[in-house]
């Protein structure tokens, strides 16, 4: 028998009515109507929203960890904490951000690269996003120096062999020697290479997206700011039409006044907000230690120390949320930057990233504070132990 699920009075969030309730009815992990049904209708397994929201599963393209797990720690059982504790949060889907530890052999990259598009109890990683290691060490930020070095010979080689086809993106820095052969075999593998941790002058970016860079991470952090007389890398950004740009819009990795900046420069269809997180997401305030330094996670913020912002411990659904509050967007233009923007993309916006027939059952359904209510996973409702 297929397993079949009946989601009840639910809201959909970019309907032409939104405050009208309809029905979903779900099949094989695909959503297979969308439509009022009638109340003779069987099904396995019935929702009543009772008027709720419901949006696509979330899809978070720069994060790190969660729930007191990291990717670093190289094991099945960080993943899977990951994985219950992001989909506790309404996050579906996710690609593993990490950086490379040559000096331990890349074995995180090995446990990781096994679990891509495994079933680990909650949210499925989508692929796995290298910061590095052919970034600039002047803007490393909070990656080590250890996890940084040039091009030579075979070193994409040696990373790809690991990974495989799980390697979905790298973030690079196009001014360091070597790099443009890099870009180039990157986008012949089908990784996205993504300009950051870069001091890149403007010629220098508009010659790193000339070879096909077309995404910015984490915009304005660990790059050259805006300058009237060396206008930097943000400026060839912000004449493209193309480039879609990672935002951390938490308010603190970025002004608001910033992040509303951003959404009138770039429109709403090239705005990708993420996390950075790292392991103190869905934990409370606190000290904790991060690739082996202290850190402090407070109101959403993780930084080491000595200042130096380390990603942040927000949902990436809170961070939608302050991207509408920041920009006085509508929440469908603030879900689509952590849904279909997302899945567009990494070229899955097919089967994910929008409420439509035929595609993944990966749905959240929220209240009207626009919280976490339920979780649904390949049509499967997640269940926070």
């Amino acid at each position: 028998m297929k397993n079949q699920l009946l989601i009840r009075n639910c809201k959909l969030y970019d309907s032409e009515n939104p405050t009208m309730p309809t029905d979903v009815s779900i099949s094989d992990g695909r959503i297979v109507a969308i439509g009022n049904t009638s109340e003779n209708e069987i099904y396995q397994h019935e929702i009543d929203a009772d008027g709720r929201i419901m949006i696509p599963g979330l899809i978070d393209i720069h994060i790190q960890g969660a729930g007191g797990a990291d990717i670093l720690d190289g094991t099945e059982d960080a993943l899977t904490t990951m994985s219950r504790t992001l989909a506790r949060l309404g996050i579906t889907g996710f690609l593993a951000t990490t950086v490379v530890k040559p000096t331990e052999k890349n074995r995180h990259l090995r446990v990781v690269t096994e679990k891509v598009g495994k079933d680990l109890g909650g949210a499925t990683i989508l692929g796995i996003h290298l910061e590095g290691p052919f970034i600039n060490p002047v803007k490393c930020g909070g990656i080590s120096i250890q996890s940084i070095y040039p091009p030579k010979d075979n070193s994409l080689e040696e990373i790809l062999e690991i990974t495989g086809e799980t390697l979905k993106m790298m973030t690079i820095a196009p001014e360091i020697a070597g790099n443009h052969a890099i870009i180039r075999k990157l986008i012949n593998a089908n990784v996205i290479p993504s300009f950051g941790h870069s001091n890149a002058n403007y010629e220098e970016a508009r010659a790193g997206f000339g070879l096909g860079i077309n995404h910015v991470t984490h915009i304005f952090n660990a790059m050259p700011s805006l300058h009237h007389r060396f206008p930097g890398p943000l400026t060839a950004i912000f004449e493209s039409e193309t480039i879609t740009a990672q935002i951390i819009s938490d308010g603190v990795h970025l002004h608001p006044g910033i992040i509303g900046m951003l959404y009138r420069i770039l429109g709403k269809e090239r705005c990708i907000c993420i996390t950075d997180g790292i392991q103190a997401m869905g934990l409370p305030d606190g000290r904790y230690v991060y690739n082996g330094k202290e850190y402090d996670s407070k109101d959403g913020a993780a930084a080491y120390l000595d200042g130096t912002l380390i990603g942040t411990s927000l949902s990436v659904l809170e961070i939608a949320k302050r991207f509408m509050r920041f920009t006085n967007c509508d929440l469908k233009t603030a879900i689509n930057t952590v849904t279909i923007q997302a899945a567009k993309l990494l070229g899955i916006d097919k089967w994910k990233g929008s409420l439509e027939t035929g595609k993944d059952a990966d749905l959240v359904l929220i209240n009207p504070d626009l919280s976490v209510w339920k979780t649904i996973i390949g049509g499967k409702v997640f269940i926070p132990s």
